[in-house]
């Protein structure tokens, strides 16, 4: 929302367009708008990058000015809604709306675009039992915490596999009692459609805004920011049930946009909060007016009319506590009056940028040097001066860099920025053709077919999805009014939303007027997208601040699908608890490349962090790269399309998913076999196998553990993590059958579990009492080295296993491979020392020694010397089947000492 604020030499309550010559300001206009047209024309027709920078370096020009008095808009500002343009649901007709259809289609004159599907999308809400939520309760007092609306957060907080829901609401009057405002409200997704309220989450009735889940303890559970006029409050998750976090600082203020990101990657959640104005309540309405577009407005609604507030970010400290570093960091923005914020790597360099976006002042990005930040909205061309609200990202036209979308107040029209980052390194290849380096956007809105249609509209929430799965991301936009109807103040006036359907990266058609319920007009605010039904097609949640909540139920989409569900390894354990937030995925199928984050600020809002992948006629995947925020890159082969992935940091598998509602997904990574439990079954699994994990890796209560990972696998006999963890306990505990027990029915679970079979391999070694001892687990090692041909643990063991098994030739082989692939591989080198002093050339075991010993660094101090008691034990806690003896070996260079200890060893065996 923007309002104009009054200047030096202009009548008092008018805008500073407003106290110039109509005449003058019309001229000015039209120059502006020809000379933008004719610069773009000038970029299409030389057909080269360098034409763009030139236009953009002599002078960005936006279409309109904020309050700009355009005879076409103030016009249609001044006629009722429903006597607006075409592309308004003006000829709408109850007799036009089939409303006994199941489709949502709305029957009218103008026939779709060609190729564009029909949007197939019907309003579920009371159906799914959301029609109990109000986004506002009582009558409006013109003033601006009323009007901003409020948004909604999708989030699996009960880890069951569907994604919950939170929905903020605005509460009410300035003046209503506390006990009178509409409550925010958590619903469970129940997984058969429908949804319930959570009612032992906190009650919390408020001047709401924004809500954002992030697991900020990293325990595997999603947390929960909420903001608000005068709140600020962060909800704890303790295993499905909330509390308040008492160590959070609750400022006051007016808090907008909330946005989490681990912007220094030390494995924790950072946040960052908008602050909108600094405001003050009081039944000041009618004091004094300020006019725009002619229209006279309440002083309270003019957020000029309030000094900025300034943002913040929470610095993650790791221990539960948060640290407030905003202006110590730069990025405070105190002129600014901010309600979004947008984590995400612009500029391809592992490291979150921010953008945000302000309303009557510039906006800011942010890009993010190794933790430090670096005002760069001018460099990038994306400084602008509107009236921002909401922000999208992602590669529209499929050019292999992310986008931005920026929704905007009337009669700016929104902006679409097109990263200029692939044109740049395609042309930057080339000596002769290098033109500029550095992160660059360039506003193609009115090229793209979004600019002239959005001029009478005020946007909000906004989101990249792709709808129809095309393989194309389509746009979807709440709109709705600041203005207050001329007949009824206590009413703001409705819009109509839009929804942008991506025609193959060449331009958008706006498909919302062919729906019933998106043509529908409505105050919109906030808007947030998931595929809540796990059926493959990505639906859309709108808030309208003069009702409640529409959950529009898709139906259109035809192409076939993947959506993947990260989990990112965290905290100093390197527990596979993430959601992979900050997170890059680029699909490569049939020829075409295919990105999507995991990132999402709509305004006010949160969508679904799982990646979602329309494929259209593709069968499968042809190859996906996670580029996950510690800069770690893992590469996926030959998907098949229309499933559910889960992807494990560090695993080499991608484990398919199903969906058997009401009782959540199954995986042959962390899923339930079988029957399908209840929800408190499901519950107390989770909470048992946090419990085991904490005991286990934090507490080294090995004892404790192995009982509550016992339990955890009662209630979930086919969760992989749970009969892995429970096979290591008792492996250190020195029961060999037991683990070996677990790892046997790990691999009858999955097949493909390259940890469960190298782990087996390792004890079944371990525990070896012959030759066909060590066979066997040769034999379960090669098995994990046909999963994963390129990992090098698995190779060194059945490097080691040659060597006992006496198989000197072999063992040669497979540990030289394990060196070139690894120079650092310590227990190879000193495994090749070995078998060149066995054969007796003690000149080449010598340098094998060295390399061993320049591989351990200039830090690494010997363990001490090996026992033949102690190594028994130490076998089934190392990652390799002989580790113990080049561990504690101290360093000696001479050969007949290096392998005094080991040698006897393999005799014994």
């Amino acid at each position: 929302m923007i309002a104009m604020s009054s200047e030096a030499g202009a009548s008092p309550g008018l805008s500073r367009t407003e106290a110039q010559p109509s005449s003058v300001r019309r001229s000015a206009g039209r120059k502006k708008r020809i000379l933008w047209a004719a610069a773009f024309l000038l970029v299409v027709a030389a057909g080269g990058i360098w034409l763009g920078i030139g236009y953009y370096r002599t002078g960005r020009i936006s279409p309109y000015r904020p309050g700009e008095s355009d005879a076409e808009i103030t016009s249609a500002l001044a006629q009722p809604y429903e006597r607006r343009g075409a592309r308004t649901p003006a000829e709408m007709q109850p007799a036009d709306i089939p409303r006994d259809a199941d489709d949502g289609l709305r029957m009218i004159q103008q026939s779709l675009p060609a190729g564009a599907p029909s949007p197939r999308f019907v309003d579920i809400s009371a159906r799914a039992g959301l029609s109990s939520f109000r986004t506002f309760a009582g009558e409006r007092t013109s003033q601006l915490p009323e009007d901003m609306g409020s948004g909604a957060a999708w989030g699996d907080f009960d880890n069951d596999g569907f994604e919950d829901l939170f929905l903020v609401s605005a509460g009410g009057p300035m003046d209503a009692p506390v006990a009178a405002l509409a409550p925010s409200m958590l619903f469970r997704n129940m997984g058969d459609g429908t949804f319930r309220r959570v009612e032992d989450f906190p009650e919390l009735r408020i001047h709401g805004m924004a809500a954002a889940w992030g697991d900020y303890n990293n325990d595997g559970w999603l947390d929960l920011i909420v903001t608000g006029y005068n709140t600020l409050i962060l909800f704890r998750n303790d295993h499905g049930r909330f509390v308040r976090e008492s160590r959070f600082p609750e400022l006051k203020g007016f808090w907008a946009g909330a946005s989490w990101g681990d912007y220094d990657r030390d494995g924790n959640l950072d946040l960052y909060v908008c602050g909108y104005v600094k405001y003050s309540a009081g039944p000041r309405a009618a004091e004094n007016l300020t006019r725009q577009f002619g229209m006279e407005v309440p002083y309270t609604l003019n957020p000029s009319s309030f000094p900025p507030e300034r943002n913040l970010l929470f610095h993650n400290n790791g221990d539960g506590t948060f640290s407030e570093v905003a202006s110590k960091l730069g990025v405070a923005d105190p002129e600014g009056r901010s309600l979004s914020a947008l984590w995400h790597d612009f500029d391809n360099d592992d490291w979150l940028d921010l953008y945000v976006a302000n309303d009557v002042s510039e906006n800011k990005l942010y890009l993010n040097r190794k933790g430090k930040f670096v005002d760069s909205g001018n460099q990038a061309w994306v400084a602008e001066y509107r009236g921002s609200m909401g922000l999208a990202t992602g590669d529209w036209d499929g050019d292999g860099d992310d986008d931005l979308f920026i929704s905007h107040w009337i009669a700016q029209q929104y902006a679409l920025y097109n990263s200029l980052l692939s044109e740049q390194e395609r042309s930057n290849a080339q000596p002769t053709k290098k033109v500029l380096s550095g992160l660059h956007f360039m506003d193609v809105a009115e090229l793209s077919g979004i600019g002239q249609v959005s001029l009478q509209y005020i946007g909000w929430g906004a989101e990249f999805a792709d709808f129809d799965n095309d393989g194309w991301p389509d746009l979807a936009v709440a709109n709705g009014s600041t203005f207050q109807m001329s007949d009824n103040p206590r009413r703001l006036t409705p819009m109509d939303s839009f929804l942008f359907w991506n025609s193959g990266g060449k331009s958008f058609f706006n498909l919302a007027p062919w729906n019933r319920s998106l043509s529908e007009p409505h105050v919109s605010r906030g808007l947030a997208v998931a595929d809540y039904d796990n059926d493959g097609a990505i639906d859309l949640l709108i808030l309208d601040r003069d009702a409640g909540v529409r959950l529009l139920h898709n139906q259109m989409a035809a192409g076939n699908w993947m959506e993947l569900r990260l989990r990112s390894r965290l905290g100093k354990e390197k527990v596979a608890w993430g959601a992979g937030d900050g997170a890059n995925v680029v699909a490569y199928v049939g020829g075409r490349q295919l990105r999507r984050c995991v990132s999402s600020a709509s305004y006010l809002s949160q969508s679904s962090r799982r990646i979602h992948f329309g494929l259209g006629k593709s069968a499968r995947v042809d190859r996906l790269e996670v580029h996950w925020p510690s800069g770690e890159i893992q590469t996926y082969t030959s998907l098949e399309a229309n499933g559910l992935f889960e992807l494990v940091q560090g695993d080499p598998l991608a484990h398919r998913m199903e969906s058997k509602p009401p009782g959540g997904l199954k995986s042959s990574a962390s899923g339930v076999a079988g029957r399908q439990p209840s929800r408190e079954q499901t519950m107390e699994f989770w909470a048992k196998q946090r419990e085991a994990m904490d005991a286990m890796k934090r507490q080294g209560d090995l004892p404790r553990a192995i009982p509550l990972f016992r339990r955890a696998l009662e209630l979930n006999p086919e969760h992989e993590d749970s009969r892995y963890y429970l096979a290591n306990c008792l492996a250190a505990q020195g029961d060999d059958k037991g683990a070996l027990e677990q790892l046997d029915r790990l691999v009858q679970i999955n097949p493909h579990t390259h940890r469960g079979y190298q782990r087996r391999g390792l004890l079944l070694a371990a525990a070896a009492s012959s030759k066909a001892d060590l066979a066997a687990a040769e034999q379960s090692l090669e098995q994990a080295r046909s999963i994963n041909p390129e990992e090098t643990g698995t190779m060194l063991i059945l490097g080691e296993l040659a060597l006992a098994l006496g198989n000197a030739p072999s063992a040669e082989q497979r540990l030289r491979w394990v060196c070139t692939t690894n120079s650092r591989a310590v227990g190879a080198w000193y495994l090749r020392g070995y078998l060149a002093w066995k054969r007796g050339d003690s000149l080449q075991a010598r340098q094998m020694l060295e390399k061993a010993r320049a591989a351990r660094g200039k830090e690494w101090k010997p363990g001490g010397s090996v026992m033949e008691g102690d190594v028994h034990r130490r076998m089934h806690a190392e990652a390799a089947f002989l580790s113990a003896y080049w561990e504690r070996w101290d360093g000696t260079p001479e050969p007949a000492k290096a392998f005094k200890s080991l040698s006897a060893f393999l005799v014994f065996r």
